[in-house]
């Protein structure tokens, strides 16, 4: 018993006082590098960016990753085809990688001027904007073919065709009705297929108001159409079966009762 209360007694550790800790130096901490303010000239545009180190990346240093990475939320222009001059210095397509240079390594200081200079860049989907002025092209002829298609069908139904050319003439608007229905419905599928880039908002905005304008279109086209289907089936189900009520018979007012009655 004694011997197990002597090891418990030799376990513990002794208290620290203060002629112990004195010789106990705080751990060192790796402040993070102050923020860097510079201004880049691309062209006719000149902006300052400040560049400081995230919270994820305490201790890290300011390097050409971090200044390629704003130039591109800036401009857009990607890293790759970044290119700077500096004092002298040249570099383009900036390392993004770990061995990044530090920027104050470099000779950069707070309120330095850097020349951006980029290649012709394109606007942003060129090819779908290009596809989308021909679609808009096309969508204001199909409206004027529908203005007159509509100028026409109300001189048949004001009576400038008479006899059985106003139904044949009801039958070519019918059908051109639905032939520049087929055409909307085309472009219709051209608009909705072209992928513009999350940026492009002007133009997902035209592309958006053409397609309400083609279905506009496209619902009249509908409309116009079964109305003179109707008519057209009216009329052939009168000239096969004819009249359905009996034409009246009536007596004039000043004609004898006892006289013949004439028929109407």
């Amino acid at each position: 018993m004694a011997g197990d209360a002597d090891r418990k007694s030799s376990s513990k550790l002794p208290s620290l006082t203060s002629k112990h800790t004195q010789f106990i130096r705080p751990r060192k901490t790796v402040d993070d590098e102050p923020p860097l303010n510079l201004r880049i000239m691309h062209g006719r545009r000149h902006f300052n960016i400040v560049l400081k180190i995230a919270d994820n990346e305490h201790g890290d240093r300011i390097t050409m990753r971090h200044l390629a990475e704003m130039i591109t939320c800036e401009t857009g222009i990607r890293p790759r085809d970044q290119q700077f001059y500096f004092k002298n210095l040249t570099w383009r397509n900036p390392d993004m990688g770990p061995w990044s240079p530090a920027l104050r390594d470099m000779g950069f200081k707070n309120g330095d001027k850097i020349q951006l200079v980029t290649f012709h860049q394109p606007y942003p989907d060129w090819e779908e904007m290009n596809t989308l002025e021909s679609l808009e092209k096309e969508v204001n002829k199909a409206d004027g073919n529908l203005r007159r298609l509509f100028y026409n069908l109300q001189g048949v139904h004001e009576g400038f065709v008479q006899g059985n050319n106003q139904l044949m003439a009801l039958t070519c608007l019918k059908r051109s009705f639905e032939d520049l229905k087929e055409k909307l419905m085309e472009k219709l599928k051209a608009l909705n297929s072209i992928n513009f880039d999350h940026r492009n908002v002007l133009g997902q905005a035209k592309r958006r108001e053409l397609v309400d304008h083609a279905q506009r279109q496209i619902d009249k086209c509908t409309d116009v159409s079964t109305t003179i289907f109707h008519k057209l089936a009216q009329a052939h189900y009168a000239s096969n079966v004819g009249r359905v009520f009996p034409r009246d018979q009536r007596l004039f007012p000043s004609q004898n009762k006892w006289r013949n009655s004439l028929i109407l």
